[in-house]
């Protein structure tokens, strides 16, 4: 009986998440490898409910075109796993002889992967377990940076740069401009807005992340300083950001999800309305939402190739027989050479369930801004442009759900 591969998308889209799927199928293809290609329908929602797709029989020209779709085409969800269902899963995987299990996620999906791996191994079932990171967040332990983050950074400092030409198109402007990011727990998103600089940008730039305290008092003077000074004000804040006691900002006004987190998103708001309360100055909230992970036409082109690289990197680890790994990017650390990156398998226990942040030394406390540190950091994650293919105008994307 030939043994098969199942491939599931879990968590956040991304941009280029499609390029870890398509990578992956494509080594498979040219290792010939001779069983069936599975992607699980709706994320961990599909592999439970015994509801795949076949990819195997995805054509040369398809591949490409998901290439450059941003979303998962396979579909995602979020969703808390019971003990029973684990128990299901692999009945499942054995039902359908399911040797190579390939997971696209953030460090929650690495926590799935690591209790299937757990389970198979328990009752004595051979299963090769990958993890394949992803991640708008940048969360993940263990790896440079996710795929998904580069072009979220490019999306969001070109978004807000083209935001301060059309702020600076008005002489005298005192408004204040607040751009809410994704962030729940990490600030890699909202720091990546540091980049959104330009040579005489009169305006004040403050960032605020949730690895350091949020001072309302401190903003809201240097935000009336800068009026002062007839000078707008652009911040540029993760929608997780807490006090000095480690309580989110609009901490009443919180819901939670199915996995019992807070569902963040609506922090600008909040405070456009305590600073046009406090000071009078009018004030504008912008969130981008899934826009800032979703936008293909302003993706990293060294995201798109890493994400399709991991894929295939994935493929490479698991003929090797190592399982139970995520496959990670390590950056070259030597100033004499160019940006590099080498992909090495890591443990899954070392990320599953785990959180990167920013570290301090990045942050300036005190200017709220960022290091020179981090701006070196960054840089290479966004360079390099997408050429979309296009009809009459617009993008011409490729799904796979309902084919």
């Amino acid at each position: 009986m030939l043994e098969n591969c199942m491939i599931v998308q879990s968590g956040g889209p991304t941009a280029v998440i499609n390029n870890s799927m398509i990578g992956l199928i494509d080594q498979i293809h040219i290792a010939n490898f001779k069983g069936k290609i599975y992607g699980a329908i709706g994320g961990i929602h599909g592999l439970i409910h015994d509801s795949f797709i076949d990819l195997s029989e995805l054509s040369p020209n398809d591949r490409e075109r998901l290439r450059w779709t941003p979303g998962a085409a396979l579909g995602t969800c979020r969703h808390k796993l019971t003990d029973d269902e684990i128990e299901k899963i692999i009945y499942i995987l054995k039902k359908y002889n399911i040797r190579f299990f390939f997971y696209i996620g953030g460090n929650g999906s690495m926590k799935v992967a690591k209790l299937i791996d757990d389970r198979a191994k328990m009752t004595g079932f051979n299963l090769t377990v990958i993890g394949i990171p992803k991640s708008i967040d940048n969360d993940l332990l263990e790896t440079d940076h996710s795929p998904g983050y580069g072009s979220a950074s490019k999306f969001l400092a070109t978004s807000i740069l083209d935001m301060k030409m059309d702020v600076a198109s008005y002489p005298y402007n005192k408004r204040v401009t607040i751009i809410e990011t994704m962030g729940r727990h990490t600030g890699w998103l909202a720091a990546a807005c540091s980049l959104a600089t330009y040579e005489k940008d009169y305006s004040q730039n403050l960032i605020y992340i949730p690895e350091a305290p949020f001072d309302l008092d401190q903003c809201l003077v240097k935000i009336k300083k800068a009026q002062q000074e007839n000078r707008d004000t652009f911040i540029m804040v993760a929608e997780g950001i807490k006090d000095n006691l480690g309580q989110l900002i609009n901490d009443e006004n919180v819901e939670y999800d199915l996995l019992g987190r807070p569902k963040l998103g609506g922090v600008s708001s909040y405070l456009k309305g305590i600073v046009e309360s406090e000071t009078g100055i009018e004030t504008r909230a912008i969130a981008p939402s899934i826009w800032q992970r979703s936008s293909m036409l302003h993706s990293s082109r060294t995201d798109v190739e890493e994400a399709y690289e991991l894929g295939k990197q994935s493929w490479y680890y698991a003929e090797k027989g190592y399982s139970s790994v995520m496959v990670s990017m390590d950056k070259e650390e030597d100033s004499l050479k160019d940006y590099k990156i080498n992909y090495r398998p890591k443990p899954l226990e070392k990320v599953a369930g785990k959180e990167k942040f920013v570290p301090k030394s990045w942050y300036d406390e005190k200017n709220n801004n960022m290091a020179n540190e981090f701006i070196k950091y960054v840089e290479p994650l966004i360079q390099g442009e997408v050429v979309l293919p296009r009809e009459r105008g617009l993008p011409i994307y490729k799904q796979v759900i309902g084919q």
